[in-house]
């Protein structure tokens, strides 16, 4: 083979590595993943990992956690979210959750036209008000300046109270309410209060 052959050749194959790893280098950027520690009493008692993904326009999160613990009885809690938003807005959220293996909540909502359509287990409703920032993002965007949140789980917009710089405050309709600690932007602890016990969400 002529040397000048072989000299091409050489720089279709540095030029497609190149174009490969700059593509993974780019979709890597892209996509970040962190995970918390979920601890009762200072006891490791699950784990719980958040997902986000951006696409042109398309922002995609996902939570998924595991825990295990023992009241009067052991109870093992398996809860898995997702949300797509478009250009800043919500598309589509899910929630799903299962209490030692049996489903007690499975709930979703939907964009469709101008409003969006809220499926709880057998119960279907609608919300005309547009949804820019949910409970997902509070683990990436720190809710600075917001006033209210939508819950996928409650499917309804919820009240956020500065407490202190970077620390906020949601009261649930529950009655029990959780907190939120930020650091650079992070969310780096969530402390769920309820009337029975204390959970703690931290950064691994």
């Amino acid at each position: 083979m002529k040397k000048s052959n072989i000299g091409y050749l050489k720089r279709r194959v540095l030029f497609s590595t190149l174009f490969f790893l700059s593509l993974i280098t780019g979709l890597a950027a892209q996509e970040k993943t962190v995970k918390y520690n979920i601890l009762q009493n200072d006891n490791i008692i699950g784990q719980m990992k958040f997902c986000q993904k951006k696409d042109s326009g398309n922002l995609y999160l996902s939570m998924v956690s595991s825990a295990k613990s023992r009241f009067v009885f052991s109870i093992e809690v398996n809860t898995e979210e997702r949300a797509h938003f478009r250009n800043g807005l919500l598309v589509s959220s899910s929630v799903q959750r299962r209490v030692n293996g049996k489903e007690k909540a499975n709930r979703q909502t939907h964009l469709i036209n101008t409003s969006y359509q809220l499926k709880s287990e057998r119960k279907t409703s609608r919300l005309n008000r547009p949804i820019n920032y949910n409970l997902l993002l509070l683990y990436a965007n720190e809710p600075s300046n917001l006033s209210q949140v939508y819950s996928d789980n409650y499917q309804q917009f919820l009240e956020i109270k500065q407490t202190s710089p970077h620390s906020y405050r949601i009261q649930l309709p529950d009655g029990n309410y959780n907190d939120y600690y930020f650091s650079d932007g992070i969310c780096k602890e969530i402390i769920l209060h309820h009337s029975f016990y204390t959970i703690t969400m931290r950064l691994a």
